[in-house]
């Protein structure tokens, strides 16, 4: 339990620091949403799909890459066998 059990070092920062890093890690993944959701609305225009159905399916791609970026920062990192 000993690793489980030492506190998290993060946890030791002032708060605006804490802060800091939170709104800059969610800007961070809204900013690459909007580029990936960018990214696929232009390729389906110019695919020759429908305005609207581009638009939903950017604005789609938009929300759920940085969701799955959040879900992804939740799971535990790979560990060393060494």
């Amino acid at each position: 339990m000993g690793r489980h059990n030492t506190p998290d070092p993060a946890a030791q920062l002032p708060v605006r620091t804490r802060l800091g890093r939170f709104l800059a890690r969610w800007i961070g993944w809204i900013g690459f949403g909007l580029v990936a959701g960018a990214g696929t609305l232009g390729v389906l225009v110019w695919a020759g799909t429908s305005w609207t159905a581009s638009l939903w399916i950017g604005g789609a791609v938009a929300v759920v890459v940085p969701v799955a970026a959040w879900l992804a920062s939740t799971v535990p990192g790979p560990q060393s066998h060494r």
